[in-house]
């Protein structure tokens, strides 16, 4: 299959190089980039006053790699406390800072987080939520109302690639994509929006293979009419996607 992959570097050209040795000719095209969030100076201070009865949420992996950047280039240290992560990559990337007994929700849903049965009754404890512009909005005000003061703290942005032109949606069809790598709903907005109106019959009639229920309800609700929920965004499950696909299109 000819899948188009969206998704930001380094991650974009990993992907990309499983899919090629698994026999797929992936058309690499990162719509999404990271940088450094206006509110980095303040982890000296939302961090520094945790105690180990405190938590800290990071909503991804570049919310931890972000933080973890500043802190050394401050000087400073992770704090003893709780720690929750937004999927498994996320918690990985915990993990590998050598922070221990992190917290993956199966559900990688806001939902998912407000259910741990460690963040049921909050009362006098603290909880830092390390996020990119915009963000989850449900875990604050849950986590509140069960007496917790929760600070966001936004440590990376977002930024979308432009294509005022529609220059991408026509070189896409000439490479003949059949179909969609997106990982997660930020991207399928954008990727959505850069189709103009006469290629978006064309995106919309991809293959579209997506790492959550949330993302998939979304695409639906776009127009996308053969979605997979690949339940998760390793490459492993992306790439388990798109092969179970194509043994169901050879029988």
């Amino acid at each position: 299959m000819t899948p188009l992959v969206v998704r930001p570097e380094p991650q974009n050209r990993a992907l990309c190089r499983v899919l090629g040795d698994a026999g797929h000719r992936p058309v690499a095209c990162p719509l999404l980039a990271f940088e450094a969030g206006a509110e980095l100076f303040r982890l000296p201070e939302l961090l520094g006053g945790l105690s180990p009865r405190d938590y800290v949420i990071g909503v991804s992996v570049q919310a931890v790699t972000f933080t973890d950047n500043a802190l050394k280039a401050q000087g400073l240290h992770w704090p003893e406390c709780h720690y929750v992560a937004v999927g498994d990559a996320t918690g990985r990337a915990f993990a590998a800072l050598g922070l221990q007994g992190v917290q993956v929700p199966e559900d990688p849903r806001s939902e998912g987080i407000i259910s741990l049965p460690g963040l049921q009754r909050l009362e006098g404890r603290r909880v830092v939520i390390l996020r990119g512009d915009g963000g989850r909005h449900m875990i604050a005000p849950t986590l509140t109302g069960r007496g917790a003061r929760v600070d966001y703290c936004e440590v990376y942005r977002r930024r979308y690639h432009p294509d005022p032109e529609g220059h991408l949606a026509k070189s896409w069809q000439s490479s003949g994509v059949d179909s969609i790598i997106v990982t997660s709903g930020g991207l399928l907005q954008h990727l959505f929006q850069l189709a103009a109106n006469s290629a978006r019959d064309w995106l919309l009639s991809r293959l579209l293979i997506v790492p959550s229920i949330r993302v998939a309800d979304q695409a639906r609700m776009l127009g996308f009419t053969q979605v997979i929920n690949a339940e998760g965004a390793s490459n492993q499950a992306l790439l388990n996607a798109l092969d179970e696909r194509k043994r169901n299109d050879r029988q």
